[in-house]
């Protein structure tokens, strides 16, 4: 595609990796110190809290508004023989991550997971708000009025990912056995009735609404540029050889196109993050009915996993399911 980088995904070597690392990858363009140093994966697969192993499922409330239940694995599968799918999951400030790496040697694993710390620390980091609020004020002054700019939410999602593609640019530019290194990344945020998404490469965010099932992500793949384009149908996706190939991911150039939005959430949505070692094998209509016979998110992604690999297990797998619970709109909720 003109204008893009074309990367093929398999034969993608794979470790298992961790979310709870010390990257921090914000963006200098907000005034605030980058790491650059390389990463070195850890075997265990965890989640943001490093006392608990990557499959949760409770009852956390998310700011003044939702309560919600979320379930998160990740697996190797049944080819691989390394794992570079990564899941970050930030409970208390209603954030969900998932990363799915690409690269020889450890690249992918790494990639995946500088991304996922670099989101982490952007929304812990004490010194981010005041100075994404100055960089959100100049953005809308250059957008104009009447421009359809983001609301700062979203504004502070696309600064997160911005900012983990540039740390893993810069470090697979400092370090010659990381060059080429990128990853996928889908995120959600919520924030009171709304949640925010952004999304670079292949992998999808779900919602599942009153028994049906919608992609809320548009893959940025080879594949799906040809069907918009109607050079291939939907019904040849699977025969299509170069399905794996995505033209746009994070840290393979020094800036990179992110697609934001925000939908409405609904009390009893589901929404599910993964990656396409899931939705390769496994089809839309399977994957809904999964999640709503699944007696808690935790059990949906336990059998969204068990039946990806049932089905080869060809590549990494990884699922996360937020459920949302009770949504309750405060009358002191400040307008975006």
């Amino acid at each position: 595609m003109p204008g893009s980088d074309v990367r093929h995904k398999s034969g993608k070597q794979r470790t298992k990796a961790s979310t709870d690392g010390e990257g921090t990858g914000l963006s200098t363009t907000l005034g605030i110190k980058q790491t650059n140093a390389p990463v070195n994966p850890s075997e265990r697969v965890g989640c943001d809290d490093d006392t608990q192993p990557i499959l949760i499922s409770d009852l956390a409330k998310f700011g003044p508004a939702t309560r919600m239940r979320v379930g998160v694995l990740t697996d190797v599968g049944r080819v691989r023989e390394k794992n570079e799918d990564n899941a970050l999951t930030m409970r208390a400030n209603g954030l969900f991550v998932v990363a799915d790496g690409m690269g020889g040697h450890n690249s992918g694993e790494v990639a995946s997971k500088l991304a996922v710390d670099s989101v982490r620390a952007f929304y812990e980091h004490d010194a981010t708000d005041s100075m994404l609020r100055g960089a959100f004020r100049a953005y809308r002054e250059r957008s104009g009025k009447g421009h359809n700019h983001r609301a700062f939410d979203e504004f502070r999602l696309w600064k997160a990912l911005e900012a983990a593609n540039l740390h893993i640019f810069n470090t697979a530019r400092q370090h010659e056995q990381f060059r080429d290194m990128g990853t996928t990344i889908v995120a959600v945020h919520f924030v009171g009735a709304r949640v925010y998404i952004g999304h670079v490469g292949d992998s999808r965010v779900y919602r599942i609404r009153n028994g049906q099932l919608k992609q809320l992500t548009d893959d940025h793949s080879l594949a799906n540029e040809y069907v918009k384009m109607k050079i291939l149908r939907k019904e040849d996706l699977p025969r299509f050889p170069y399905k794996n190939v995505i033209v746009r991911a994070l840290g393979l150039q020094e800036s990179v196109q992110i697609d934001t939005f925000y939908r409405e959430a609904k009390s009893g949505d589901q929404f599910l993050l993964c990656s396409d070692g899931l939705t390769d094998l496994v089809e839309d209509e399977d994957i809904l009915k999964i999640v709503l016979a699944a007696d808690s998110p935790t059990t949906a992604c336990e059998q969204l996993v068990a039946e990806a690999n049932d089905r080869g297990g060809v590549d990494n797998i990884t699922a996360l399911v937020v459920e949302v619970g009770q949504i309750v709109l405060k009358s002191d909720r400040r307008k975006k």
